[in-house]
């Protein structure tokens, strides 16, 4: 005999079910009911599958006389039929198993995960033909052959979806190369005329041959068969493309732009030359010296298209860094949500806009195949870039910003001092070389000195003059503008300097206040600094250093002596600002807002955090504090595509730390978080080890107790269930002899879900119990949720329905009371567990979907194995009732938002 113990079998399920060899040769099982069940435990993959289900699976009828004889006598069939590779089929306590699997499907699977990750390159000739490969992989309809067996129907359903995503991936990549895919198109939307992505597809493509009306009249009766038949509207991605055909495309939200607060005076032959060009799509460089000009020209042309209805938006540089990422900076300069962010994204709002792109001389080679790649994809784009050297891009048309004429720096003069043109102001003008910014520093002068004065003794004043980094003019002015100012306002201007992108009153006052300073004397001194136009005010009143003026502050700041002190203020505000922002994190806020204000205010402050990270990793040489504005803001960094760069600070950070310090400790807590945040959950581990190794030492047993409960979660990611309950039982000691009540509940929650994973569910139950109580003796809600969620999850695995509805309400309502949106995700998990198990299959995806979607939004993916198993339960048993419908409930559900199907449960359940 030949052995058979490692042969595998392939079972081909992409049409008339075959059996056939690892070589392709097929085996001849001919009864129906044998390739049913060679199918249905291929689709097993190999692991064994229980009596019962394989005999409801392929009869329905259980109660049948003798279900279990027919099985067997079902499967010697299937032995005989198989031949020499009978011994593929075998028998187990836990059932029969076939060593063998679908093949073609599993293809087919690979297929669409290889395009989802492609997807994202934008490498759409490769998803074309990647699509277009598995496609051929069916031979017709799927388990044809089968038709009468009851698992099939479900299954052949679930095949139909795979086949349909793949087709939509080949006629998405299809239209975008300009390939010739409408017929195809047209018999996928015969065959599935209410699915709106192929709708929207299709219409896309009529559109593209000039069959704009028919393109509009698809979507018409689309939203009307969706109105008739479903009941519902057409998803916002179909309402865009609607827009789109009727010349309505989607714009960049409303965001504000650099204003200037006075008016414009010198350069208007030059705005209305650029306004000119900039109609049309090209890259404007303006190049010039400091003080030229270039920004506020800038602004002066952005100001103008804004004003004539044209999408504009403002690209400032001058605070990043060449390992910052530009591709999030530019999406927040668009107004965009940067998580994930890319050009294609970005280049879909700036479609017909004009961008500008300033202080860009220290960032060329970064910003330069950023601006190459938006060219490509974005249609009708018009780019403004300043800047000290050119870019050096194909195309790019370089524009020299000089000094002004005499006549237009003298009314420049005049309208910045009030003053009257004479002789003294040419001779002012001409000293400072006519350059804007040195002029309107030399008018703000004149409220020092009388003009004729000033005259005389600038001019002397550029005969000493030390031209350094700047132009002779410019340099001139600022340092007449500098010795003319009292003490305390030459103190306020360089400790100013320390600011990157701005700042608030409030942080003013906690920077430039001390040492000499009070607090309450910050304001006045800045009113000073904007009247004397070296310190700028915007409509948020916000305060800002021209970026000139910046560095020459930073020269002095150096020159003083107070560098150190004052960063040190400055790393200290940022740390205030990110555990602010931790505590908004805890909220998540975020879920419900689509623009909050603790998340626009980290966006706008982000310039400032990246400098206090800067100077603690190099000449301020205190590592230690890095963890404090990193650690709180995780969600922050996730959020803006700069997790790898927040991982890279405090390992910079580590490699500046003592061994065995308390600082080193405190990092390697933070590192592992983020580092867990993000999936690694090995490194996690790793880092965990270390950061608990140094605790010990040290005998913190507060910080033990931290780094303990991290190194549980971690555990549970790795689904290394007994080691979480070691390091959680070890916690819960610690924390009890601590009275650490917080982390007592939470070492607690985790010791259940590890029992809950092994199978205990009496111990997992007492565990959550506990952990409820610890949390409700200090009235903390959010852990409340935590372990209330949990029982629930045990009340529905005991088959008691209504009481984890009851439970899973309660915590909804909760969570929703505190804004716990990871509760109420939770909540909604639980819910659709219940819902679906009891028949309400329509309210069970949207509580499904909604929960998805949010959950990607602030990256809150679930872990728990249970978890993750009853999710897809509650979809399969959806999909196998609905059908098709499913995924129509599914897309409608992206319309909705938390609160709305928050109120409809807790309304329900009130009735």
């Amino acid at each position: 005999m030949r052995a058979t113990r490692h042969l595998l079998l392939q079972v081909d399920v992409l049409g008339p079910a075959e059996v056939v060899t690892a070589a392709r040769v097929r085996l001849a099982v001919r009864q129906p009911l044998a390739r049913a069940l060679a199918v249905r435990l291929a689709l097993a993959r190999g692991e064994p599958v229980a009596d019962d289900i394989l005999i409801r699976d392929l009869w329905a009828d259980a109660d049948a006389a003798r279900p279990t004889a027919r099985l067997r006598v079902l499967a010697s069939r299937l032995r005989g039929a198989l031949g020499e590779f009978s011994g593929a089929l075998d028998r187990s306590p836990a059932g029969f198993s076939l060593r063998a699997e679908p093949a073609d499907l599993i293809a087919a699977e690979r297929a669409l995960a290889t395009i989802d990750a492609v997807r994202r390159t934008d490498d759409n000739a490769r998803v074309f033909a990647t699509a277009a490969t598995a496609i051929d992989l069916w031979r017709g309809q799927p388990l044809g052959d089968l038709d009468d067996i009851p698992f099939v129907a479900a299954q052949r359903h679930r095949l139909q979806s795979l086949q349909l995503e793949l087709q939509l991936a080949w006629a998405e990549a299809g239209l975008a190369l300009g390939h010739p895919i409408g017929p195809d198109l047209e018999r996928l939307v015969a065959a599935h005329p209410l699915h709106e992505r192929l709708v929207g597809l299709s219409a896309l493509s009529l559109a593209r041959s000039d069959r704009q009306a028919e393109a509009l009249d698809r979507l018409r009766s689309l939203r009307h068969q969706l109105a008739d038949e479903l009941g519902i509207d057409p998803a916002p991605e179909t309402v865009a493309i609607e827009d789109d055909l009727r010349g309505h495309r989607p714009t960049m939200p409303r965001i504000s732009l650099p204003t200037a607060a006075k008016s414009f005076v010198g350069r208007r032959h030059e705005q209305a030359e650029l306004l000119s060009d900039l109609t049309r799509p090209t890259l404007i460089t303006l190049l010039g010296d400091p003080g030229a000009g270039k920004t506020r020209l800038a602004r002066e042309v952005a100001a103008q298209a804004v004003g004539e209805g044209r999408p504009v938006a403002w690209l400032g540089l001058a605070p990043l860094h060449a390992a910052d990422n530009l591709v999030a900076a530019l999406a927040a300069a668009i107004g965009a949500d940067s998580n994930g962010g890319s050009i294609g994204q970005a280049a879909e709002l700036l479609t017909g806009a004009l961008l500008v792109v300033d202080h860009a001389e220290h960032l060329t080679a970064e910003i330069g195949p950023v601006i190459d790649e938006l060219r490509v994809k974005a249609a009708n784009l018009s780019i403004l870039v300043t800047s000290q050297r050119a870019l050096e891009l194909s195309d790019e048309h370089v524009q020299r910003i000089g000094p002004l004429s005499a006549t237009a720096a003298v009314a420049l003069f005049c309208d910045r001092s009030g003053v009257e043109a004479s002789s003294a102001v040419d001779q002012i003008c001409a000293a400072v070389d006519r350059l804007p910014l040195a002029i309107e520093l030399a008018a703000g002068l004149t409220r020092t000195l009388p003009v004729r004065q000033l005259a005389d003794r600038i001019d002397d004043r550029l005969l000493i003059c030390d031209a350094g980094p700047w132009h002779a003019g410019l340099r001139t002015a600022l340092d007449w503008s500098h010795e003319l100012l009292e003490l305390p306002v030459r103190t306020a201007l360089r400790r100013l300097s320390v600011f990157a992108g701005g700042c608030t009153l409030e942080a003013a006052e906690a920077v430039v206040g001390g040492d000499g300073i009070r607090v309450d004397e910050v304001a006045e001194l800045l009113a000073v600094l904007v009247d004397r136009s070296l310190v700028t005010m915007d409509d948020d009143e916000r305060f800002s250093l021209l970026e000139t003026v910046r560095e020459y502050g930073h020269e002095r700041l150096r020159a003083s002596g107070e560098e150190a002190a004052v960063r040190a203020r400055h790393v200290t505000w940022c740390a205030g600002l990110a555990k602010f922002g931790e505590h908004y994190a805890r909220l998540n806020q975020r879920s419900s807002l689509p623009e909050p204000v603790a998340a626009r205010r980290l966006r706008t402050e982000e310039p400032n955090l990246l400098a206090a990270l800067d100077w603690c990793l190099s000449e301020g040489n205190d590592p230690g504090r890095v963890s404090e504005i990193v650690a709180p803001l995780s969600w922050h960094w996730y959020y803006r595509g700069m997790m790898t760069q927040a991982r890279g600070w405090l390992r910079g950070s580590l490699a500046m730390l003592a061994p065995g310090s308390p600082e080193r400790a405190a990092a390697l807590a933070a590192l592992a978080v983020q580092t867990r945040f993000s999936g690694g959950y090995a490194e996690a581990r790793d880092i965990g080890l270390e950061c608990v190794e140094i605790y010990r030492a040290l005998g913190d047993d507060r910080g033990l107790a931290i780094a303990l409960q991290g190194l549980t979660l971690t555990s549970l990611g790795l689904a290394d269930e007994y080691a979480a309950l070691d390091y959680a039982h070890e916690t819960e000691l610690l924390t009890r002899r601590l009275n650490f009540g917080v982390l007592l509940g939470g070492a607690l929650n985790c010791s259940g879900l590890a029992l809950r994973q092994l199978g205990y569910p009496v111990e997992a139950r007492t565990m959550f119990e506990e952990a409820y109580a610890a949390w409700s003796g200090l009235q903390d809600d959010q852990g409340m949720v935590i372990a209330g969620g949990n029982l629930g999850i045990m009340d529905f695995q005991a088959g008691d329905f209504a009481a984890a509805r009851d439970r899973g309400l309660h915590t909804l309502r909760t969570a929703r009371n505190v804004g716990y949106s990871v509760g109420v995700l939770d909540a909604f998990g639980l819910l659709a567990s219940v819902e679906a198990a009891a028949g309400h299959h329509d309210l069970a995806v949207r509580l499904l979907k909604t929960a998805e979607h949010q959950r990607e939004e602030i990256s809150a993916p679930l872990f728990i194995a249970d978890e993750l198993a009853a999710v897809a339960t509650a979809w399969t048993l959806c999909r196998q009732a609905l059908g098709p419908e499913a995924d129509h409930i599914a897309e409608s559900a992206r319309q909705l938002s938390i609160d709305s199907l928050v109120t409809e449960l807790l309304q329900d359940h009130s009735h």
